[in-house]
């Protein structure tokens, strides 16, 4: 199985501005009262990953309240609104217009260049290697007008399905070869197999994950590929600010899953993992920061010693080391139906 680790540099202000990010979390809590909290049915849920259903009791966040999985370490929200009512809410809510309206458009540049344009390459290159007569690839619920933009403009594949309910598409010109499904994904049928599926972030904000990949069983051809993107709870700087991180948030993370949590999950629905790594470069520096703004936070001795007495050489060392183990907070994963 292969494991990627990238030699790069950008900083957190460049993905993640705190003064958008904040009056995004100010409109996304007011938005989960009205949406979620204030007269809607919420449903129990067991473990995501494993199906485990003995939880530890963690947090609270915006209202909603998270557990950690006593097998498998997933952290998940339970009770949770279901995926119609999500759906609303990422179709309706003025913290999802923000998001679009503002937000996505002061990282636009530099996430297209640093994420979007290698997140394509390695479509490309790995289904090359692995399927390299694919056609027909297909997207579900994308985040990202960039991402859509260099999904089309790539030449590779000839059938391009965009299955999406979250994302406006107005102001972007499509080839009349491209098919676009503006209906939820459980309900997507399509005439025949594809050759692969991509979902970026989506497991992190499904309500039923196990819906969500019997339907990328089904929509994939055998040896079909699978490319995902997920925030990981086994990752450094959520491991170390828990509840004080701010990338932990209903409902963008309904699920965050363990390494551990992913695998059970992908075992369970048939596929096989060909690439698990987690490239994130951020880790260090997201504790770092998030210690400096909050002189309440406490971390272990062992990560204020590392913080405040080695140079950036060794810091720079240290996250490398989290990405070769697995223990980085963003995970880049491709796998395959049996």
């Amino acid at each position: 199985m292969k494991k990627v680790v990238i030699f790069d540099e950008y900083n957190e202000i460049d993905f993640k501005p705190s003064k958008l990010l904040h009056r995004y979390f100010q409109l996304a809590e007011s938005d989960i009262i009205k949406f979620f909290i204030k007269g809607q049915k919420m449903i129990n849920s067991v473990c995501p990953g494993c199906k485990g259903k003995k939880a530890l009791s963690s947090f609270q966040k915006f209202g909603m309240n998270y557990v950690e999985c006593a097998t498998c370490r997933t952290l998940y929200v339970t009770p949770r609104p279901d995926d119609i009512s999500l759906q609303e809410f990422y179709t309706r809510s003025e913290a999802r217009k923000f998001w679009h309206g503002e937000l996505t458009k002061a990282t636009r540049r530099k996430r297209k260049e640093k994420i979007i344009k290698p997140r394509i390459q390695w479509i490309v290159d790995s289904t090359r290697e692995y399927l390299p007569d694919s056609e027909h690839i297909v997207d579900i619920n994308t985040n990202q007008y960039g991402y859509v933009e260099e999904l089309l403009e790539d030449k590779f594949f000839r059938k391009k399905t965009l299955i999406n309910l979250f994302l406006p598409f107005n102001n972007l010109k499509f080839d009349p070869s491209i098919n676009i499904i503006n209906i939820p994904t459980w309900k997507v049928s399509l005439e025949e197999r594809v050759d692969v599926v991509t979902i970026f972030e989506v497991v992190n904000h499904m309500a039923d994950v196990d819906m969500l990949f019997e339907k990328i069983h089904a929509l994939l051809k055998g040896n079909g590929l699978c490319f995902m993107t997920a925030i990981l709870i086994s990752g450094f700087d959520l491991q170390i600010l828990w509840e004080k991180s701010e990338n932990l948030f209903p409902p963008d993370r309904l699920n965050v899953f363990s390494v551990e949590g992913l695998y059970s999950l992908f075992d369970r629905h048939g596929f096989e993992c060909l690439e698990f790594s987690t490239p994130g470069i951020l880790d260090v520096e997201i504790v770092t920061n998030a210690i400096e703004r909050n002189s309440k936070i406490r971390v272990p001795r062992f990560v204020d010693y590392l913080l405040k007495n080695r140079s950036e050489a060794v810091k720079k060392s240290f996250q490398e080391f989290l990405q070769e183990g697995l223990l980085s907070s963003y995970g880049r994963i491709l796998i395959r139906r049996k």
